[in-house]
């Protein structure tokens, strides 16, 4: 490789000339430096100097972003009033029912008493047909529902859910007295008449898990009253409704095994209302982490489902164990 020089003199004549060219391109770097920084200078002096000086009327800022609920918020709103409108079915006990005065009360009701507390408000229950539920939230009946129901997709298309869940469900299939069903395939059958709640995620999931039985669509009650008569053969429920019906009607009883599916369950408000999902959210993880969705839960449903040999689940920090 070094021949390559002596072979060709001009070499080093365009060496020179490529050093040439190099100083004066550092130069022209070096000058183009300078001019950079004192435009920068000059820049920043002006930004210096109009930062003092008043804006003219056609100015136009970028506004800060807004770290609480807007003014015309639903939560806002809740906040400003000290009311808080809950949609409620009170025919789920003890999940949600009434005392012999009617005063509201269950498990999801105290929840929701303790969420309006914390907003300083004070709860009305607005009572609405379970299936009528999300069509009246969607209408603006209530502000958000004080009891909660099963997060699933189709909903969401008319109430926006909460991010996390209030209680998770456990359905079991409850049966008629005297029934000679033993597993979930024989519920798929033209003989077989199955009560569901009406609007349910129970309904929803009967249609496709058993579609040659018949669904006879009921409210809560009606469809345990229909169970306990013998005049449906069966009851697709949640755990929560199973310990008051086998105490009322010791005759009826639970097909044994696994639940036939679980779903989460939680808050809904109107579409759009961001600042109050974001609150509840919150709020319902702050409850968690507490342990009062747990401990509420096991009160209410928990220890007396797990007596039946029911599987049930308790929603506990992550925490506590570790």
């Amino acid at each position: 490789m070094g021949t390559g020089f002596i072979l060709n003199p001009r070499r080093k004549e365009g060496n020179m000339d490529q050093k040439v060219n190099m100083a004066d391109s550092v130069v022209d770097e070096k000058a183009g430096r300078r001019s950079f920084i004192k435009g920068a200078a000059l820049a920043l002096g002006a930004g210096a100097v109009g930062a003092l000086t008043p804006l003219s009327a056609g100015a136009v800022t970028a506004e800060p972003p807004v770290a609480k609920a807007t003014g015309d918020s639903l939560l806002a709103k809740i906040i400003s009033s000290k009311k808080i409108r809950f949609g409620v079915d009170l025919g789920f006990p003890p999940l949600q029912y009434k005392k012999s005065d009617g005063t509201p009360t269950g498990y999801i009701i105290d929840l929701s008493v303790r969420l309006a507390a914390s907003l300083g408000a004070t709860p009305e229950w607005v009572e609405v047909p379970f299936a009528n539920l999300f069509a009246q939230q969607a209408a603006g009946r209530f502000d958000m529902s004080g009891i909660s129901a099963t997060i699933r997709p189709e909903r969401a298309q008319r109430v926006l859910f909460a991010g996390a869940p209030s209680f998770v469900e456990s359905n079991v299939v409850l049966l008629r007295p005297g029934s000679s069903l033993r597993n979930l395939t024989q519920l798929n059958s033209t003989s077989v008449t199955i009560a569901v709640v009406v609007g349910s995620s129970q309904e929803a999931a009967a249609k496709i898990l058993y579609p040659r039985a018949t669904l006879k669509r009921l409210t809560n009650q009606e469809a345990l009253a229909d169970v306990a008569a013998g005049r449906s053969d069966a009851m697709i429920v949640g755990e929560f409704s199973v310990a008051a019906a086998v105490k009322a009607n010791p005759s009826v009883k639970v097909m044994k095994g696994n639940p036939v599916f679980v779903d989460e369950n939680s808050y809904f408000m109107p579409l759009g209302e961001y600042d109050l999902k974001h609150y509840v959210d919150t709020w319902l993880r702050y409850e968690t982490s507490h342990n009062e969705l747990g401990a509420r839960w096991d009160e209410y449903i928990g220890n007396d489902a797990r007596k039946l040999g029911l599987k049930t689940v308790s929603i506990y920090s992550s925490w506590k164990g570790a």
